[in-house]
């Protein structure tokens, strides 16, 4: 069994919706299909919240332009896929659900604010469109296919705006749901992103939120693989604007994926392999544009997969905070306090280097946490601050670069050949961790030696060399 996930430039207009249709049509001639989950139309999310932010500011004739240009998009891609009465059809499915984001956007409006649920219903207008107009085209093509909404089979919490999927009530819900349907030979065309409570109450995941419920459904299916449909070839070994010589990688593990996509890379977010992790089922991103080429796998290691260096990524700017105690608390006690701290705050760690000897460490945040995070250790601190028994708290942007590969710690040799690599090029290291992971080493440089650090890396690592003559 199959699932399949198109992005949003995959569904970007008409033309896209024909090609994502050819897509499907091959594959369930081939496998039983067991969804096909779609994102909104490249550029609807944004505008939907555009609108939802307008209307909630009073700006009323702001949020009708934005309205009127949600209509257009949509319509203009039913206008284009269909004739006759399946056009007028699927023209007024579109314009019902838009009708509900008007009501949606008018009570934010009245209220001058956006509620969490409130907002969760609106945004989630732009997958219900597009898995409309996709099942609709499949049908009309000769490939029976079912519009299905996530929010009667997702079930969640009422988290809004980041809702956590309840896998055992989902997997019962999915199955209950779906099966029937690829039983039949009919694809069901499902929403991504959107789940729902179990009083039916319509949710949304966050970050990653299309790929990661591609990912339950996956799970929940049992499928045997999912393939994610989006813009690019695959995962590459490198950003290309950084280095000219990257490429597109066969295949990663799990932990790579995870660990690339938590230092800035443009791969799946770890939340959405953990349903797939969890039943070992094989993600390939491949590339709505190309279907011909292979893409890039990430799975469960193949006996004999390649070890070893595999990526160089980074990330900029990030905001590097050193804590220095003079004659306060001992290590222990000063980082069990300052996790405390920034947990508290809900700040996200992305690397911590210490120095036993001075009491002292390092923390990486995200840029847009650094007030955030220096705000609530040094109230945690006052006291010991205000004595001098703490230095004040030294924050500066700085860039972070990982080396992403299992088995590099078991490796002889790696970190030489990485600080050999930066110190050629005369690139200066502030900090590195290695150890934690047997996948990762990561390291901060200053900003404007960032991408001499990539490059100088790959060139080291990754690059193929060319047999000198």
């Amino acid at each position: 069994m199959l699932v399949m996930k198109f992005g949003g430039t995959s569904v970007g207009d008409a033309k896209c919706f024909a090609n994502v249709k050819e897509i499907v049509a091959r594959a369930a001639k081939e496998h039983s299909v067991g969804a096909v989950v779609v994102s909104a139309m490249s550029t609807v999310t944004e505008a939907l919240l555009g609108a939802a932010r307008m209307a909630a500011s009073g700006d009323r004739k702001g949020a009708d332009e934005r309205l009127q240009y949600l209509e257009e998009k949509h319509l203009r891609a039913v206008e284009e896929l269909f004739t006759g009465a399946r056009r007028e059809a699927v023209k007024k499915a579109v314009l019902d659900v838009l009708g509900e984001f008007g009501r949606i956007s008018s009570g934010m409006g009245l209220l001058s604010e956006m509620p969490l649920r409130a907002l969760d219903a609106g945004v989630s207008v732009g997958e219900r469109l597009s898995s409309i107009i996709l099942a609709s085209y499949l049908e009309d093509q000769g490939v029976p296919a079912q519009a299905v909404d996530a929010s009667t089979c997702l079930i969640t919490d009422d988290h809004f705006g980041g809702a956590k999927p309840l896998m055992d009530l989902t997997r019962e819900a999915m199955r209950a749901k779906l099966l029937p349907l690829a039983a039949k030979k009919c694809v069901p065309v499902v929403t991504g992103f959107l789940g729902g409570t179990r009083d039916g109450v319509r949710t949304t995941l966050g970050r990653g939120g299309s790929d990661y419920s591609a990912a339950i459904v996956a799970a929940a299916l049992d499928a045997d693989e999912l393939w994610i449909w989006t813009d690019v070839d695959g995962v590459l070994s490198a950003d290309p604007k950084m280095v000219e010589e990257a490429v597109i990688l066969d295949e990663l593990t799990y932990e790579e994926a995870s660990e690339l996509s938590h230092f800035g890379a443009k791969v799946l977010h770890h939340k959405t392999l953990s349903p797939l992790l969890s039943r070992m089922i094989p993600v390939y991103i491949k590339n709505t544009f190309a279907p011909e080429k292979a893409g890039t796998r990430i799975g469960p290691p193949h006996d004999g997969s390649l070890q070893g260096a595999k990526a160089v990524t980074s990330l900029a700017p990030v905001a590097l905070i050193t804590l220095r105690s003079k004659e306060g608390p001992e290590t222990t006690e000063l980082l069990a306090r300052t996790f405390t701290a920034l947990d508290h705050s809900q700040i996200e760690l992305l690397m911590v280097t210490q120095s036993s000897y001075q009491n002292s460490f390092c923390l990486l945040v995200p840029q847009n946490m650094a007030e955030r995070a220096a705000a609530s250790l040094e109230t945690a601190f006052r006291l010991e601050l205000n004595h001098n028994y703490l230095a004040p708290l030294g924050i500066e942007q700085v860039a972070a670069v990982a080396l992403i590969g299992e088995g590099m710690r078991g490796t002889p040799g790696v970190a030489a050949r990485l600080f050999g690599a930066l110190g050629k090029e005369k690139i200066n290291i502030i900090a590195i961790a290695q150890g934690s992971s047997e996948s990762n080493i990561s390291l901060i440089v200053s900003l404007d030696e960032r991408a001499a650090a990539v490059r100088a890396i790959h060139r080291e690592f990754i690059t193929p060399r060319v047999p000198t003559k």
